[in-house]
Order: structure tokens, then sequence, then C-alpha cells
């Protein structure tokens, strides 16, 4: 809260060298539960929805973009989850997969009450040089798809406030925002995650610049043996079973080649994990090559190089947390 009075109560990006500062914004903070304060009161034997104090806040939320850390997205949610009813959409534009499965499980178990969901895929280039102040580096687009309640509907209903924040992203002409099917945007989903599985966490370990990749023989063996499970562990998914063009589309030379556009895009660009692991904090890495990991094992593909690589990130981050003094779980969920 101190922080954003400091900085004018504004949000600032510059683009193309131009400053841009808006102001006037309804701001509301949740601050977490100290460790000397009690927990909230447990009541009718129910968990309480989160670590934090009680928020004061009970104005319905219609529309919530959630753009945090894939590990903080539980806990926030957890924080404004009394705001959110079924005719509410959430719309998560994250890097990694498996966040919503988590979603369902720890703050929405119930079917009936969950709000929508809407999945985002986002190409734009944006870093922050100090709080609330963003460059926006470079120009990209935003892929957006409504995911039905129940996939075995042939025309799923749609809540009105999620084609109400549809309708409003692809008309903002700087996001360059498509909708696309579910299915669709799932390929694009994985396509980056892939991408992610290799660039961050070898960007992260080696600590170098993305395009510090390229044009290494060594590195370019790593990448191909990682590919190949990732590709393996792809093209084995049960939901992209009938999709056409799923084996070409997910075959290791293709996504070698997007690794390497992406490598040479961004090739000055220091990966957001090896910016969290200098800082000493904590990655993505779970919810990244973790995540492949585990659909790997659902589908009886051991990806041991990529179990390897998870596990020395995993390291590193610890190592750099404990060098700067932050306070790092010792085994945080799905650590295995």
């Amino acid at each position: 809260m101190n922080s954003w009075y400091e900085h004018g109560k504004s949000l600032k990006l510059t683009t193309h060298g131009l400053l841009d500062a808006k102001s006037d914004f309804d701001v509301e903070f949740i601050r977490r539960r100290l460790p000397t304060e009690e927990a909230p009161a447990v009541e009718n034997g129910s968990s309480p929805l989160s670590d934090v104090a009680a928020p004061p806040h009970k104005e319905i939320i219609h529309n919530l973009i959630v753009s945090v850390k894939a590990f903080n997205t539980v806990d926030g949610l957890r924080r404004v989850a009394h705001r959110l009813t079924s005719e509410s959409s959430i719309l998560f534009i994250q890097n990694g997969m498996g966040i919503i499965e988590e979603v369902n499980e720890q703050v929405f178990p119930d079917p009936v009450q969950r709000p929508q969901y809407m999945l985002g895929v986002i190409s734009h280039g944006i870093y922050q040089t100090k709080p609330f102040h963003l460059v926006h580096a470079g120009h990209g687009t935003t892929a957006l798809a409504i995911l039905p309640r129940n996939t075995a509907e042939v025309k799923p209903h749609f809540e009105s406030s999620a084609l109400y924040l549809l309708r409003t992203m692809t008309r903002t002409p700087v996001l360059a925002a498509v909708g696309f099917a579910p299915t669709d945007l799932m390929q694009l989903q994985i396509e980056k995650l892939a991408v992610n599985a290799i660039i961050n966490p070898l960007t992260a370990l080696l600590e170098c610049l993305n395009g510090d990749l390229l044009h290494r023989p060594s590195i370019s063996r790593i990448i191909r043996l990682l590919l190949a499970e990732i590709s393996l562990v792809i093209k084995s998914l049960p939901e992209l079973q009938g999709v056409p063009n799923v084996k070409m589309r997910f075959d290791i030379r293709r996504l070698e080649s997007q690794v390497r556009g992406i490598a040479h895009k961004t090739a000055v660009n220091k990966s957001s994990m090896l910016q969290d692991i200098s800082q000493g904090r904590l990655t993505e890495i779970e919810y990244i090559t973790g995540y492949l990991v585990r659909r790997g094992e659902e589908v009886g593909i051991q990806c041991v190089l990529n179990y390897m690589l998870k596990h020395m990130v995993k390291a590193k981050e610890r190592l750099g947390g404990e060098r700067h003094g932050n306070l790092l779980p010792l085994e945080p969920r799905n650590s295995g």
C-alpha cells in the first residue's frame, strides 16, 4: 500500500519511448496474515478461505483477470472467492498449465457454483522497471477462449459476463486479441509451454540471455534431448487424440524450430525464470516442466531428463532464496 502511494497512485506504461500515465483507479489491497497473527476462525467445521486477513469488501466481481504467478493463483482467488458467483467470469492469462485443475480442487470444488473460466495466451513483451511502471517492449497478440462448463454439450452456454469480456478485449486495438475455439487455444497454450520448458529453465541454470542458447552445439543437443520427451508426452495426451495434425504440429523438429525462433526474437531478453532466480524468488517450474513430467507419468512416459531439469532449477531456486534471505518452502505442493 505504501509503495502505491509513494509512486503517485498511478500506473505508467512506456511504449516506443513515450510515457503514458493513468491514475484515478479503484484499488483494493488485501495483506497477507502475519506469522504472529492468529488464523481466521473456522465455522461449522469448514476450512478458512485463506491464510490472510479477512477481506472487507463484499461487492460481487463480474469479471476477474488473473495474471499473477501460477503458484499464487489459488491463494489469490481464495481471498475473493466469496465475491465470485456462477455468473462471474475469470480470465487466466499466465505461464504454465495445470492451474485451473488446482483452482477447481481447492477454491471452487462445486461445479454448480463455479465461475465461467476463460483462458488467454499472450505474446506481448513487457517488463517492469520500477513498481507500477512497465515497458511495452514487444508488440504481440492475445489469444482468448471461453471454456465450456460441460465439454459434452453440443452448444455450450456462456455467461454474459464472459461474452462481454471477450468483446471488450477483442475491441481493444493494442491487445491485438482474437477469440479461439477452446481446442485451438489449448494447442497454442501447449506450444508456448513447450517453448517455455526449454528457454526458461536452461537460461535460469546457465544464467544467460535467451539468445545465448543459439549456435552452441552442446546446448543444441540438450534442447533436442529435452524436446524428445516433451514431444512424446504432448502427442500422447488424451485430450489431443483425434485433433487433426497433432503429431505434425508437435513434432520434435517443429518444436525445436519454434524454440530457436523465440530465442532469436528475444535474444537480448532475460527469461522470467532467470529473473526470479536472480532475485531469490520462487519460479513457476512446477507449472511448466513439472506439468509435463506429471502428464507424462499419467500416460506412462518417464521424462527422466525433464525431471532432473526441474529439480536442478528447484535446487538453484532454494540456494538463491537462502542467499537473499527469502523464506522458501522446502517441499511445495506437487514437488515430486
